[in-house]
């Protein structure tokens, strides 16, 4: 089937390309002629007449008309929401509509591609053109969408080949969809060069005729095709250069104390062997020049050399002492490098009343911060369409995207993450960059050199040997055959196809170390993952005005989704040869796993639109889909809609300011059988299958095998022996896919003469839960899986948009989005001592310190703050922080245009929300944070070598147990206890260990609350008389752009970026943020 549908798009594509020359036609008593809109697309029923004769025609669906007239006729061409044409009958003529401030019925791309008027739409739906996306650039598309969609959350991540969380309404499975074609996407195979618009549908009604896939919402992408030339031709050139220059977020380093433990620190081995010389925090000396042994030391066996610490402790060993300095105060900044975007796309187009064919070829370049690492995405797509008669067209699409890096970084937690190298247990007693040279002498190729040799690892031979490899192959498309059999029917037939194939490589060099490969021997991992979908989808339309008062606008249709995945992981368990990377070169057994997957869903859909007359649309839609991995029993599921919308303004008398006034509302209801969204390494649902880093999800949108009969799963054992286990998860036998209903309610207005509109939505929906719960294991089982629990979710959005100021030289532009929700529990499943129905769902709840009512934190008689865990009753409190998610989000854009220039400006932002800094954290609890030189601390740290002269902030309370409300931690018994000040000394390492200890995590949490400048163009357009000396350039435009220009974030604790937590509790080892500034070249030939 797949080889089938690619011929055929070739096929398709071919045709068109035969025909880029537009050919001559002869005069003729009928003339024929396309209709277009501003964005190139055909436009269907548009009014054509002939102004001599008064003969009226209308367009079809592919924009065509036909209609009698002379050379000397004039023909009036009018459509709804467009301003109206009139041009000379010409023979062949391309008609293109420019929308009309005067009117707000402009069209919009709904579900499974069928374009609405917006007026008649009785859900939350918006449109984002490209045009303004393709100047300022990010490495992956959808992180420009931040700030400019109302309910669109994007967790930024600006990591390399990290896709960014993405949700609609704080629910984040969404489907993406090209010209009404589900694929698959990992979001960087989507080419924005390529693409004309984005339509977002928002809730569950507008894309209910999705299923499952889309019940969290859908991005729907639009493509160009064709040309918007009036000469039927055109090539069109866009280059953007962007360099990334200044940190809005880095890791908040002191460099006054080095590596060690309380005080003391003397290097022999880097494991051990000295005083705190391996797996180290950053507690040791103070920096004062006096001699230590140290890692570049002078090895001399003739003799020993004794160190002597302030507590009169001795070290004696053969390292020849050296002054104790912070030699790499900047190491860092130093290491990392000036990172580069480069974009470059170039289109090439033809359009006349019989087809239209667009190509475009782009390449992307990325240079990380980070030394020897980069990215390319090479894509090609071509769309082409054939008009093969007024009532048959042709059209088709293939998008080709390749991704390749030799090198990636991997930022998680642990030895395999620079910023953990670096920035969190590394002191500055060494010098980043005396370590290029990283081999040891006479040990290349088997022993890197480094300050430490059990836990951490030199970041020059990270990134020049510890190598990543990512190749990932793209393909998307879709033919689609539209047939008008009869009068006011329309069949169209449209396979499409979604399939990628990826491999991962990683080559872990002798001596590299991280948790899990303690030995250091090396490693080599291959993972290879295939994944193909076809959709094959038949509908018929049904467009009438069937009286004066009522007009139905009906499709039905069927579609049968066939998808297949497989993966094959394996790794060796380390080498046998060094530097010999292949799988084969295995010291023991290798190590490896399988995933195969299979899915069929037959589905069956309608939409029927009811006009009754001005004053109402009244729509509904359902769909069934049939699920070949669920039990025969419960394998089919529905989701239907319904909604209205009125624009009042078309029959009441409105006040003067306001020009146009819309109501509307709707409901849905859809199950959702488990679909996973992405898959991992070894199968959907499970974890990373290393001890350490990043466990890669790629696309999947496969429903779960679990609802079946019970199986066998294959594992590694004990000694890395095979073993098979029978499934420990047991199945309620009345066991149904979950369920959501979401009710919508929304108003449109628009002012000043359609000048500034305002389309507000609030939204409810209720989620009825399928869980999995613990059970005994002396059932033989210790969970299954049960129909239990629901929760509500409510919120709104509002867009403001227009144009306030319109003069003949000066416009100003404004897009303004608020979004909103909130998660509310209605039956918990797992209820706990903290959380009752009622409570928020995403509400933090962790073990914290003792306070009193007044807020002072309690002391214990080791002079360190108490946990709830020292305090009778205390174990199991636990102190809410707040909650994860936002209180609301926004963005707000700015225009200004004069003469040719234009300025445009985008702030957004978050408020509300806590957020975990895991960066301070562990900065904090290991000594390496500026804050434990500050203030008490910078006083008392030079004395934690002679234990401790520090003396906590706060009170004790004394004459008796203090006794803790077993869920709040609130001190029960406080009226009966004695209020003194806390007078023990302690360590400044002590102490702050406590502070920000892994358990008790209640000081590590912030508020975050962000603004940022996200964006800035300042582009000229070079006006016509300035290339007419240049006769084959038609239109130039060059722009100054940036993005992420500043963040405004509370300076204490830009230790983290927030942008990429929006709506999460805690926060990860994430690379310094930057901002990026350089220019765009646009040229059109």
């Amino acid at each position: 089937m797949a080889t089938k549908t690619l011929h055929a798009i070739i096929v398709t594509l071919l045709i068109g390309a035969s025909m880029i020359l537009p050919g001559n036609v002869n005069a003729q008593k009928i003339i024929t002629g396309k209709v277009t809109g501003d964005n190139a697309q055909p436009v269907s029923g548009a009014v054509v007449i002939n102004k001599k004769t008064g003969v009226k025609v209308l367009t079809g669906n592919d924009g065509f008309y036909k209609i009698e007239a002379d050379d000397k006729d004039q023909i009036v061409v009018s459509y709804v929401g467009y301003g109206e044409y009139v041009s000379n009958a010409d023979n062949g003529q391309l008609i293109q509509l420019q929308r009309s401030s005067a009117d707000l019925s402009e069209v919009v791309v709904t579900a499974l591609g069928i374009k609405k008027e917006a007026k008649k739409i009785s859900y939350a739906i918006q449109e984002v053109k490209t045009a303004d996306l393709v100047k300022a650039r990010e490495p992956n598309p959808i992180n420009s969408l931040k700030g400019k969609v109302a309910g669109l959350v994007v967790n930024v991540n600006s990591e390399m080949l990290r896709q960014p969380s993405i949700n609609f309404r704080g629910e984040g499975n969404i489907l993406f969809v090209v010209d009404g074609v589900p694929i698959k996407t990992d979001t960087w195979n989507i080419s924005p060069d390529d693409i004309e618009s984005y339509s977002f549908l928002k809730g569950q009604t507008a894309a209910s005729l999705y299923g499952s896939n889309g019940r969290d919402g859908v991005i729907i992408i639009n493509t160009k095709k064709g040309t918007k030339d009036k000469r039927g031709y055109s090539v069109e050139f866009n280059s953007s250069t962007m360099f990334e220059a200044g940190f809005l977020a880095m890791p908040k380093l002191q460099h006054e104390y080095g590596p060690g433990s309380n005080g003391k620190y003397a290097f022999r081995n880097g494991l051990g062997g000295g005083v705190n010389d391996n797996d180290y925090d950053i507690w040791g000396p103070k920096f004062n020049g006096q001699p230590l042994p140290q890692y570049d030391g002078v090895v001399d066996l003739t003799r020993t050399y004794t160190t002597t610490f302030p507590d009169g402790s001795t070290y004696t060993g053969n390292i020849i002492p050296t002054p104790w300095l912070a030699r790499g105060k900047d190491n860092l900044q130093n290491f990392l490098q000036t990172g580069l975007l480069s974009n470059n796309h170039i289109a090439v187009s033809s359009s006349n009343e019989k087809y239209d064919l667009r190509f475009g070829l782009g390449h992307s370049y990325q240079k990380a911060i980070i030394p020897n690492m980069d990215l390319n995405i090479t894509n090609f797509n071509m769309a082409a369409g054939f008009q093969f008669s007024p009532k048959v067209k042709l059209s088709a699409n293939i998008n080709y995207s390749r991704q390749y890096s030799k090198n990636f970084p991997d930022v998680n937690y642990g030895p395999n993450s620079l910023i953990y190298n670096m920035s969190i247990w590394a002191g500055s007693d060494w010098d980043v960059r005396q370590m290029r040279d990283y081999w040891q002498t006479g040990k290349v190729g088997i022993q890197q050199k480094y300050a430490e040799y059990q836990r951490y690892n030199n970041p020059y031979f990270m990134v020049n040997e510890w190598l990543r490899g990512h190749y990932k192959n793209d393909i998307y498309g879709y033919i689609a055959l539209n047939y008008k059999f009869a009068p006011h029917f329309e069949l169209m037939f449209r396979p499409g196809i979604s399939t990628y194939g990826l491999l991962r490589t990683e080559k872990m060099p002798y001596s590299a170390g991280s948790y899990g490969r303690d030995d250091r021997k090396g490693d080599y991992r291959e993972d290879n993952r295939q994944f193909f979908e076809s959709n094959n989808e038949v509908q018929v339309k049904y467009n009438n005005r069937i009286t004066n008062f009522l007009q139905l606008d009906a499709m039905m249709g069927g579609n049968a989704a066939n998808s297949r995945y497989n993966s094959t992981w394996a790794s060796t368990d380390y080498l046998t040869v060094p530097g010999v990377y292949s799988l084969s070169n295995t010291l023991n057994r290798p190590l490896t796993a399988n995933w195969q997957a299979q899915q069929l869903i037959l589905s069956g859909y309608y939409s029927f639109d009811f006009g009754l007359g001005k004053y109402a649309t009244i729509s509904t839609t359902g769909r069934v889909d049939k699920h070949s991995n669920l039990p025969i029993a419960n394998n089919a599921y529905t989701y239907y809609s319904i909604g209205g919308s009125s624009v009042i303004s078309d029959f009441v008398q409105m006040p003067r300011p306001i020009s146009f006034a819309k109501v509307k509302g709707s409901y849905a209801t859809g199950r959702n059988p488990r679909t996973f969204s992405t898959v991992g390494p070894w199968g959907p649902g499970v974890g990373n299958p290393l001890g350490y880093g990043d466990n890669y999800q790629s696309p999947y949108g496969m429903t779960a095998y679990e609802f079946g009969p019970a199986t066998y799963s294959l594992s590694n054992g004990y000694n890395n022996a095979l073993g098979a286990a029978f499934t420990d998860v047991l199945n309620d036998p009345n066991i149904i896919a979950d369920n959501r209903k979401t009710m919508e309610l929304g108003a449109e207005v628009k002012v000043l003469k359609n000048r500034l509109g305002f389309d507000f939505t609030y939204y409810r929906s209720v989620s009825e839960l399928l869980v999995r719960k613990s059970i005994s294991s002396s059932t033989g089982y210790t969970s299954f899986n049960v129909n239990q629990g629901s929760y509500k979710n409510t919120g709104f959005e509002l867009v403001v948009s227009g144009t306030p100021v319109k003069t003949r030289k000066f416009n100003w532009e404004v897009l303004g989005t608020v979004g909103s929700f909130k998660r509310v529990w209605i039956n918990n499943p797992n209820p706990s001592i903290w959380i009752k129905n009622g409570d928020r769902v995403d509400g933090v709840y962790v073990p914290g310190f003792v306070r009193t009512p007044k807020g002072e934190y309690v002391h214990g008689t080791d002079g360190l703050l108490m946990r709830f865990s020292d305090a009778t009753g205390g174990p199991n409190a636990r102190r809410y922080m707040g909650n994860a998610d936002p209180k609301f989000t926004w963005g707000l854009t700015n225009s200004l245009s004069y003469g040719n220039f234009r300025l445009s400006v985008q702030v957004d932002g978050i408020v509300g929300g806590v957020l975990w800094n895991q960066i301070r954290r562990r900065t904090v609890s290991g000594g390496r944070h500026a804050y434990t030189v500050t203030g008490e601390f910078g006083v008392h740290r030079e004395n934690d070598v002679k234990g401790g002269t520090f003396v906590g902030r706060g009170i004790t309370l004394t004459g008796g147990q203090i006794q803790l409300d077993p869920v709040t931690g609130d001190i029960l018994n406080f009226d009966k206890l004695t209020v003194v000040p806390n007078t023990k000394t302690t360590t400044v390492q002590q102490y702050l260990s406590r502070v920000a200890n892994g358990t008790n995590t209640e000081l590590m949490y912030m508020d975050k609350t962000f603004t940022k400048l996200r964006e800035v163009t300042l582009t000229y357009n070079f006006p016509a008389k300035a290339l007419s000396k240049v006769s084959f350039i038609k239109g130039a435009n060059v722009s100054l752009v940036a993005r992420n220009v500043f963040l405004f974030f509370n300076p204490d604790l830009k230790d983290v970026d927030p942008d990429q937590f929006t709506q999460q509790a805690g926060s990860d080892i994430q690379s310094p943020s930057t901002s990026r500034f350089g220019f765009n070249l646009n040229l059109t030939f």
